[in-house]
């Protein structure tokens, strides 16, 4: 049992919960994840510690409220409660060396993985810029990436009325591939990392292509018990197959079979829909 040591609201559907974890504390790494069970009726979700402290033995998780695990987590928890199971830290640590000038793109909630890797890049001796691609009303982790980078960029943009979640990430996927191209064009820069929704990662990586810069990609694949067995997150990487949980989650973009990785991403939306919708009728007592 995990307890919730602080749980409070960062930006609309971004909830942020420090929770009391010493073994994944002691361990984590920038880049690696850990398996979260919240509840004992509850599925399996793969979430970053975004922030730890070794000694008191606290990591700092947050979710974006966009299913009914997420959901469930943001109405029935509060501090003092307790997560039922935390694993990790599982996968890979992000590569964390002496690129030089460093461009890190976070779209969407992707900027909540982004920020330890951002952070341990600087740290490393990098000069790196965080760009945030987002809806201006989902902007979170400013005052914290200030402190962190050498340079904080929010690409925001509002939402149009009728707006779903299609319209979003195609606009997230445009603005970020013309602010990238329009910093690549103007700044030079060693290395590009980015992390969050497949089609938008394809988009900026198409950009980064032309400029033939070295760019990781963080993927998330569906996922579920995040030890290789299940097999639903594995992708096409080089040509070979590969499993995101246990390979990566991070891999050189130059070898990812991005057209793949967004068609299997999309296998499950019909059932997590149906998941969200039956929860939200228990809570209308229907």
């Amino acid at each position: 049992m995990y307890r919730i040591l602080e749980k409070r609201e960062l930006a609309p559907k971004h909830v942020m919960y420090r929770i009391e974890a010493p073994h994944v504390a002691k361990k984590v790494q920038p880049g690696q994840f850990v398996i979260v069970r919240a509840f004992s009726n509850g599925e399996r979700i793969p979430l970053t510690p975004v922030m730890w402290n070794r000694e008191e033995g606290w990591i700092v998780l947050i979710t974006f409220v966009r299913g009914k695990t997420t959901m469930r987590m943001a109405n029935e928890l509060k501090a003092g409660d307790y997560i039922l199971n935390v694993a990790g830290p599982l996968g890979n640590p992000a590569p964390v060396e002496r690129f030089g000038r460093v461009l890190t793109v976070g779209l969407s909630a992707g900027i909540i993985e982004v920020f330890p890797i951002a952070k341990a890049l600087q740290e490393a001796g990098n000069d790196v810029t965080a760009l945030h691609v987002t809806p201006s009303s989902m902007t979170i982790l400013e005052n914290e990436f200030k402190k962190a980078v050498s340079r904080h960029l929010v690409e925001g943009f509002e939402v149009e009325p009728g707006w779903g979640a299609k319209e979003i990430v195609e606009e997230i996927a445009r603005r970020g591939a013309e602010r990238v191209r329009k910093l690549l064009s103007e700044e030079h820069f060693d290395f590009v990392l980015t992390v969050g929704p497949a089609g938008a990662q394809k988009a900026v990586f198409e950009v980064v292509r032309e400029f033939g810069i070295p760019m990781h990609a963080d993927l998330h694949p569906i996922m579920v018990d995040g030890t290789g067995m299940c097999g639903s997150c594995r992708v096409t990487v080089g040509g070979e197959v590969k499993f995101a949980c246990i390979d990566g989650p991070g891999f050189n973009a130059y070898e990812v079979d991005w057209d793949e990785l967004i068609h299997r991403v999309g296998f499950y939306t019909d059932m997590e829909r149906r998941a969200l919708e039956e929860y939200l009728k228990s809570l209308r007592g229907e």
